[in-house]
């Protein structure tokens, strides 16, 4: 098995230049790490992560404490998992979905730490996990000293500073839709959603404040798709109705288009239909959903970057860890 001896003689640089390469500490030039890269394929060596662990009192193992299990999480979590594999870390999943007191939390917390991760994720899942859950959980890990990142914690636009986080903009790809929309002639925009979360329906708003027009709020029915889907179908009988419908997810806009299949109304002929998730089964509608794509892999590679440099003991960047990445409109078919 090659040792990092091994990896220094092939490479033709001192141990120490190694072991910074391996655990991207500290400054060492493009061309140095790529002659390491390549003697790690070459002799393909393989770190011993027991003895790193013991050496560090740290398992190589990042912790995520999950309030949210639904597919697009599950993509950040992937996309996390795979950029720490590559670092040699392993990831381990604690599911809390129905937590929703601090001290049950307090509790759980207390059973990962006992496995001495080398850092922790939290996936947020609604404005509680900031502002009820993190003001526990953020102390217990500053005093024992893990790394840690807030993964997209929905619901709010930014977490109170104090806590690292990786955000997503959801209002960016919204304000952007309505624009969209705007240029291609549509003059009476609506938007069809629950109205407790304010994220998207207050990037809406602004948008259709800025084009000078009224916002138009459809009846809400909840998640009952069959309700919206009756709700299409009946659409084009109203007087003046809207000649585009934004919604707050590709669910709730699938159901409202096959409403108006079921009604006959030409889409995007009479009237336009965007989405919000770009979910796999957007591409499959008919006509293909317009929607607005979640940068899903780029926040969950950032969180592990963010949990790695913080590993390796570097500084915090001068604005923060805190990191945001914009959705994006997705034009297809029905819009």
């Amino acid at each position: 098995m090659a040792t990092l001896r091994d990896l220094a003689s092939e490479s033709g640089v001192s141990i120490r230049t190694v072991n910074r390469v391996l655990k991207r500490a500290g400054y060492v030039h493009a061309k140095t790490r790529e002659r390491v890269g390549a003697a790690v394929r070459k002799l393909g060596y393989k770190p011993n992560l027991a003895a790193r662990s013991l050496k560090t009192a740290r398992s190589h193992l990042v912790a995520v404490l999950a309030f949210t299990a639904d597919e697009l999480r599950m993509a950040q979590v992937a996309a996390l998992e795979h950029r720490l594999r590559e670092s040699d870390y392993l990831v381990s999943m604690s599911f809390q979905l129905e937590a929703r007191h601090p001290r049950e939390v307090a509790k759980v917390l207390e059973e990962i730490l006992r496995q001495y991760p080398a850092g922790i994720v939290v996936l947020g899942h609604d404005p509680f996990v900031g502002e009820k859950l993190m003001p526990v959980i953020a102390p217990a890990l500053a005093r024992a000293r893990v790394p840690y990142v807030l993964l997209d914690p929905k619901g709010f636009d930014a977490p109170p500073r104090k806590f690292d986080a990786v955000l997503i903009d959801r209002g960016h790809g919204v304000r952007e839709a309505v624009a969209y929309l705007a240029r291609q002639g549509r003059q009476r925009i609506a938007f069809i959603g629950t109205p407790e979360e304010r994220t998207r329906l207050n990037a809406y708003e602004s948008a259709l404040r800025k084009l000078g027009r009224p916002p138009i709020l459809l009846h809400y029915p909840g998640d009952d798709y069959e309700a919206i889907r009756l709700l299409g179908k009946r659409f084009p009988s109203r007087s003046r109705h809207p000649d585009a419908v934004l919604a707050h997810s590709d669910y709730i806009a699938m159901a409202f288009l096959a409403g108006l299949h079921d009604a006959g109304t030409p889409v995007p002929e009479k009237i336009a239909v965007v989405g919000f998730d770009d979910r796999p089964a957007a591409r499959l509608s008919w006509p293909a959903l317009t929607t607005i794509a979640q940068p899903l892999s780029e926040a969950g590679h950032a969180a592990a970057d963010i949990i790695l440099r913080k590993i390796a003991g570097e500084r915090p960047p001068a604005a923060g860890w805190t990191r945001t990445f914009p959705t994006r409109l997705v034009v297809r078919g029905t819009a």
